[in-house]
């Protein structure tokens, strides 16, 4: 038993009411015992975790390819002992603390860092799968952009129009060609070739092809280069259309020059 006081107690507002007071020596006996039953607990915690954590080492010491047994330095056995005492000991002390709204509070965003740095790392570690896979979406929504499916072929999706566009580079300059394997010469428009700086209205139509819509007429012009992803043609003689076209064309000109080319499931592969 604690011994207790009679007490008249004011409240704020200047009430009176009587209670009791613990005695000042019994004060003391109440906070040791309050903190042997919470440390009690502590150390329950304790004896258990360390109980784990050798069984766990064991454990894992049976599996290794060099275990430690009794016979090794036991200055090396005092260090390991020692250390599962104290991490026992940490553990056991700070498990209040996991339970407080503070520290869910630190786990929710230590959590969410976490998934942030795991999302970063996966995304290196698969990073030229994904330049795979959104070359491949950027060629589905822009018709003419090509993808690399593997080393030496390109790819490119058939549009909404039903044809197959290729968007390359001449002369440094990007050109969008319609491909056609029914036309036997690369075409340029008269606009592609104004961009390119050839003067149309200076240019000699001599040559004659016929078309579908009837004859047509084109020009010979030299270009340095025509690229499409890594194929390259040097020095190569195209056509300048003279009449309007919406698209310049990629005729067997350029496919002749390919080792190979296919068309599968709605995809031209280009085998350079």
């Amino acid at each position: 038993m604690f011994p207790v006081q009679p007490h008249l107690c004011v409240s704020q507002k200047g009430d009176l009411w009587s209670g009791v007071m613990i005695a000042p020596e019994a004060r003391e006996m109440i906070h040791l015992k309050l903190l042997f039953l919470r440390n009690r607990h502590m150390w329950k915690r304790f004896w258990i975790i360390l109980a784990l954590l050798i069984l766990g080492t064991m454990a894992v010491n049976r599996h290794v390819s060099e275990p430690l047994s009794l016979n090794e330095d036991r200055s090396v056995i005092g260090q390991v002992f020692a250390s599962l005492l104290l991490l026992s000991f940490l553990l056991a002390r700070s498990f209040a603390y996991f339970r407080s709204s503070e520290f869910q509070r630190i786990l929710k965003y230590a959590a969410a860092w976490a998934g942030i740095f795991l999302v970063v790392t996966i995304a290196y570690s698969y990073r030229f799968e994904l330049s795979h896979v959104s070359n491949r979406v950027l060629s589905t929504l822009l018709p003419g952009r090509g993808f690399e499916t593997e080393n030496g072929k390109m790819s490119f999706q058939i549009s909404g129009d039903g044809h197959f566009y290729i968007q390359g580079k001449v002369n440094g300059v990007d050109i969008r060609f319609l491909a056609d394997t029914g036309a036997s010469d690369i075409v340029l428009t008269p606009k592609a070739a104004e961009r390119l700086g050839f003067d149309t209205d200076r240019l000699s139509f001599d040559r004659i092809y016929q078309t579908a819509n009837g004859t047509g007429r084109g020009a010979t012009v030299q270009l340095n280069e025509i690229r499409i992803g890594e194929f390259r043609l040097k020095n190569i003689q195209v056509s300048v259309n003279k009449a309007p076209m919406r698209n310049s064309l990629l005729g067997m000109r350029f496919f002749n020059r390919l080792k190979g080319y296919t068309v599968k499931n709605g995809i031209l592969t280009l085998e350079i």
